[in-house]
């Protein structure tokens, strides 16, 4: 968590620093585009692309119920699947038993309820312990997902071990899951949320009751690999949001666990790597291009950024001051679709493959180790468990930064108490995101821009998902939900 600098720094001396920055950052295309209401506005070249972020309130309202039903749904092609690893005897980029046995030494998670808020979970041999706590879809529970994104998330946090000794990080954990978006479903008239404009389903008012439910269901923690994403200088109408958060992480102790975000997709704008050392006391919100909710309520939750297996942070992963951890997210396995098995590819609907990459997939690496801290430690707080965690993490070279924050998670160390000998600091060179993935005919390059003065209930989510991935529609006054 990083720690709020900028009320200590006389305000003249942050406008000036503001001002200098963005002499330096002036824009070298003839304009930025952003979308209002629909239209689409050009600032002229020239505007700075930053501008002072106001951090975000948990004092907003808090979700008057938990339910999720948006209206009668379609399926607008089919479902999703997975395919198995090439090579199965490889060694993954995610965990394997044996390197997760010292983190075991009080128990897999049993005992834990870890919420998993995404596009529902398919139960499954490898995935046993499941039940479903709300769904978009009319009549159901949580326990489908024809997108498959959310079946793989909670693979990386609980699947049990395979034949190849590939695990999720607290495979004894009780799953609950929430279906609130989707990007293969499609709304047949407007929801009480507003129109649904365009492919896709799932809104941050959406995200909000989901967050109520996966309380008032009993988890302890919460994972979210979502984000909704706007240009600084936007209004980010998620007050709602704000106070659902505040209903878990302060009202009721649980650890909110939420992806960084992936740049581009709607997340368009990559942040800069670290403050501006040459500014005293300044932490990087005045430099902010992109803001992401939920990643950015920054000390009320974890938010996780991506790197690759040699810690080395991902190109695409959205860096920002309140980026916390990092953990692996270039090269995963998991469960199949189904729930059973072994996958590292996605396979869409007109046969292309994705694999598994993305800070969607680094979030439940972190989850899946707040449930292990939680079963060896239950006397911790919420915000105890978290800064055990950020303490215990391998820190870059140069220190903490906006690309991995604290550092790389290690969930042995978590658990312990006690780091690692032996153990590098991340690299600090970036790798780049995988080539993008050509997507079905007449696919969209991805909707990467955003509504101005956002309404709550009018902004979608995007699925922080497969890097490579397009989005198969625009929105008028919405974020894109990337398939």
């Amino acid at each position: 968590m990083t720690d709020p600098g900028p009320a200590a720094r006389p305000a003249h001396g942050r406008r000036a620093a503001r001002v200098a920055r963005a002499v330096r950052r002036t824009a070298a295309t003839a304009a930025v585009a952003t979308v209002v209401a629909g239209q689409l506005l050009a600032h002229p070249a020239g505007t700075p692309a930053a501008s002072a972020v106001e951090r975000p309130s948990i004092d907003g309202p808090v979700p008057e119920g938990s339910g999720l039903d948006s209206g009668p749904l379609r399926l607008d092609g089919p479902c999703r699947t997975t395919a198995a690893v090439l090579d199965p005897t490889a060694p993954p980029a995610s965990a394997t038993a044996a390197e997760l046995a010292d983190a075991w030494i009080h128990g897999r998670g049993e005992g834990q309820v870890v919420a998993v808020i995404d596009t529902g979970v398919n139960p499954g041999p490898r995935l046993p312990r499941v039940r479903g706590a709300g769904d978009v879809v009319p009549g159901r529970d949580g326990t489908e997902d024809c997108d498959a994104h959310g079946t793989l998330v909670a693979g990386v946090l609980a699947g049990t071990e395979d034949a190849t000794g590939h695990s999720g990080i607290a495979p004894g954990v009780e799953i609950v899951s929430i279906r609130q978006s989707s990007s293969v479903l499609r709304a047949e008239s407007p929801g009480p949320d507003g129109p649904t404009v365009g492919a896709g389903v799932g809104t941050l008012s959406t995200l909000a009751r989901s967050i109520r439910a996966a309380v008032d269901a009993g988890a302890g923690v919460i994972n979210i690999s979502e984000v909704a994403c706007v240009p600084s200088g936007t209004v980010l109408a998620d007050a709602t949001l704000g106070g659902a958060i505040r209903y878990a992480a302060v009202d009721h102790d649980v650890v909110v666990v939420a992806a960084a975000g992936n740049v581009g997709e709607a997340c368009g704008e990559q942040n800069p790597p670290s403050a501006d050392p040459s500014v005293p006391g300044d932490d990087g919100w005045d430099d902010v291009l992109t803001i992401a909710s939920p990643a950015w309520y920054d000390d009320h939750v974890l938010t996780v950024g991506g790197v690759d297996a040699d810690g080395a942070p991902a190109e695409f992963s959205l860096r920002g001051p309140w980026v916390d951890v990092a953990a692996p997210a270039v090269g995963l396995r998991s469960v199949g679709a189904d729930g059973a098995g072994v996958s590292d590819f996605v396979v869409a609907g007109d046969g292309s493959r994705t694999p598994i990459s993305g800070t969607s997939f680094a979030a439940p690496f972190v989850a899946g180790t707040a449930a292990l801290v939680r079963q060896a430690h239950p006397g911790l707080t919420a915000r105890q468990v978290i800064a055990r965690i950020e303490g215990t993490a391998i820190p870059a070279a140069g220190g903490h930064d906006h690309a991995i924050g604290h550092g790389v998670v290690d969930p042995v160390a978590a658990v312990t108490g006690v780091r690692r000998a032996g153990r590098p600091a991340p690299s600090t060179t970036t790798i780049a995101a995988p080539p993008p993935d050509p997507g079905p005919p007449g696919a969209g390059a991805g909707a990467g821009v955003a509504a101005g003065a956002l309404a709550l209930g009018a902004m979608a989510l995007v699925v922080v998902t497969l890097l490579g991935s397009r989005d198969t529609g625009r929105r008028d006054d919405r974020h894109t939900l990337a398939d």
